[in-house]
């Protein structure tokens, strides 16, 4: 009857309807405003984008000075910006990231009263050549990290139009409150947030204004990049993307040993303590180098430099079908013992995430590795600090290389979506790190983080819009959880499987901006069942994973038990029975055990010795509540 009264609706609302219709079956709550998106057809509900669907870019050139002796950047910036939406804009929202440290502004963490600073100094911004006063409050308004420009009529953007901009400005980089980058010695920098970029536009939400006051992270359009750093003599630049000069700014030496191992399966020592030493690093005729990047597509650009800092590389094909290479670089100080092993960490990790899991190649032709502190991920650059170990080294490396998927390839929107980026960050390398694990390993770490957290009054589910948590909250939501729920998928799945389906879901959505939804849609699709009941418990409710043993019988050679499940969270069954000759036999069930809603399971066994004791769930596997999981029988 239903079908009969939509068959006289047009065409299109017809099909929005009908497949609300059937969504609506599947549980999933979706929020107006991105179902909002579904009706528009810019999404749909099979997790594919939708016909109509869109997205903004710009095209950046830049050409930008370094003063490490005053940590200053004095910079001059063309966009070129394409507005590919069906929408009029009448205004248009800059980020200045850095004002996070301008007096007054909003952060969440705590800095160096010497940091806190006026702000990214805006001198010049033109738009279509036309002149706007950054100070004028009836033209633009400045809310902690945006600048919000109301456009003049005749320089609204059209839809399927662009616009340039013209931005001279200069910033002043803290020196000892490093957040995800800054100072780390008088002559060493990374630097990022650091160059004025236009806000995400999208589909959803219209401008993205979310400030950023120091944890939520990043949501960028994809970007080209023309990027000229100048620096004093004497020092290398490393940054995102491919260098355009290397003749004009690197020694001989340096210059051979660069090219030496941009085809070079083996490290190759560029600069070495010698190098340094002897100030052989660059062109000697030049007083200040003018270094000169481009890098195509990608959502940020980050650089860093140093005039004392080591340089290992080698390249690696992250491709067999096409050949297609990666030059990875590790960039080091030579106090940082843990980091003489970075450059080949760095290529087992690419080339794990390559041709292991999840077998997608690595998307970016460069990938540096950078001695600051810390672990914070950048488009083709990763700033890490020293670690005390080799294992705790391949963790720090392999969780910020593995960004590089989500949220960059992947477009992921962080301010909100964390734990779409950060969840798969921990989860993907879990394998290659246990390789090198000592006493516990990753898997354990993780899902005890989660555990302890789990059902506490200030634990959220991981759809909570990650720029409304903070501390415990935002780590459980955004790491601890998520990883867990990955890791149990895939074992749900299957690994062939759950490989075949993630990489349906990158394809899909490399170089564009999924939503959970998305995501959601699409591993339902390709994994060929309806995995609602695992997402919804996992991704969107508040409750905790907590199974108990009980009725546990022994008699005459036929071992009886029960496990119940107390919590909402579905987690596997582990269970090891230990025998009085001290053998043991394991039982293992994955998640979908869970599936039909049951809340037990009776397990009858035969067995021939006497059992001494029977545990439930390793500490890979997370339970609230332990003190049902252990039973020693009478001797």
């Amino acid at each position: 009857m239903m079908y009969r009264k939509l068959i006289n609706l047009p065409a299109f609302l017809f099909v929005f309807l009908l497949l609300t219709n059937l969504y609506a079956q599947n549980q999933i709550n979706i929020p107006k405003n991105l179902l909002d998106a579904y009706k528009k057809g810019t999404r749909s509900f099979d997790g594919s984008p939708g016909q109509n669907y869109w997205q903004n870019s710009s095209d950046y050139f830049i050409d930008a000075r370094f003063i490490p002796s005053e940590r200053k950047i004095i910079a001059t910036e063309k966009i070129i910006y394409y507005n590919n939406s069906p929408d009029t804009l009448e205004r248009i929202v800059i980020r200045l990231l850095q004002n996070v440290f301008k007096k007054g502004g909003a952060r969440e963490f705590q800095v160096n009263p010497d940091d806190v600073h006026d702000g990214m100094i805006i001198t010049k911004l033109l738009i279509n050549n036309n002149n706007y006063d950054v100070n004028d409050r009836s033209k633009t308004t400045l809310s902690a990290t945006n600048l919000n420009i109301k456009l003049d009529s005749n320089d609204f953007i059209s839809p399927k139009s662009n616009v340039s901009l013209e931005i001279d400005w200069e910033v002043t980089i803290p020196k000892f409150s490093n957040i995800r980058m800054g100072t780390y010695d008088s002559t060493s920098f990374f630097i990022a947030y650091w160059y004025p970029q236009i806000a995400v536009y999208d589909d959803i939400y219209g401008w993205d204004e979310i400030p950023y006051t120091g944890t939520v992270e990043q949501y960028n359009d994809f970007n080209n990049f023309d990027v000229k750093i100048s620096v004093p003599k004497n020092f290398l630049v490393w940054a995102t993307g491919i260098i355009q000069n290397p003749e004009e700014v690197y020694s001989e030496r340096v210059l051979e040993r660069f090219q030496l191992a941009q085809t070079s399966d083996s490290i190759i020592n560029i600069v070495t303590l010698e190098d340094i030493l002897e100030n052989r690093l660059n062109t000697k005729d030049k007083d200040l180098l003018t270094y000169h990047y481009k890098a195509e597509y990608v959502p940020d650009f980050a650089f860093a430099l140093s005039d004392h800092y080591l340089w290992d590389a080698s390249t690696l094909v992250v491709d067999k079908n096409s050949g297609r290479k990666t030059f990875i670089s590790a960039v080091y100080k030579k106090e940082s013992k843990d980091f003489y092993d970075v450059a080949k960490i760095a290529r087992d990790v690419i080339s794990f995430f390559s041709f292991e899991f999840p077998q997608i190649p690595y998307p970016y032709p460069s990938m540096t590795v950078f001695n600051g502190q810390g672990g914070m991920e950048f488009p083709m650059m990763v700033n890490d600090g020293s670690t005390s170990s080799y294992n705790a080294a391949v963790g720090l490396t392999s969780h910020e290389i593995a960004h590089t998927y989500f949220p960059f390839y992947m477009g992921i929107n962080e301010k909100r979506f964390a734990w779409m980026d950060e969840g798969f960050a921990v989860m993907l390398p879990f394998d290659l790190q246990e390789r090198y694990s000592e006493n516990f390993g990753p898997r354990h770490t993780n899902s005890t983080s989660y555990e302890n957290f789990a059902g506490h009054e200030e634990e959220m589910p991981p759809i909570t819009p990650s720029f409304l948590l903070s501390g415990n909250s935002y780590r459980v939501a955004s790491y601890r959880r998520p990883a867990c729920a990955y890791e149990f998928l895939r074992d749900l799945l299957g690994k062939e499987k759950f490989i075949s389906v993630l990489k349906e879901y990158v394809k899909l959505w490399n170089g564009k901006h999924p939503t959970p939804y998305d995501f959601f849609f699409t591993f339902n699709k390709y994994a060929g069942e309806n995995l609602d009941w695992y997402f919804i418990p996992w991704f969107f409710e508040k409750g905790v994973p907590d199974l108990d043993l009980a009725n546990v019988k022994y008699k005459k050679g036929e071992l009886t038990f029960e496990v119940k499940r107390n919590g909402i969270i579905p987690v596997p069954v582990s269970i090891k029975i230990t025998f009085d000759d001290n053998s043991t036999q394991d039982i293992y069930e994955t998640v979908k055990v869970w599936k039909d809603g049951k809340t037990a399971i009776n397990y009858k066994l035969k067995v021939n010795k006497k059992p001494v004791s029977i545990e439930l769930n390793s500490r890979k596997i997370p339970d609230a509540n332990r003190t049902q999981n252990e039973f020693y029988f009478s001797k």
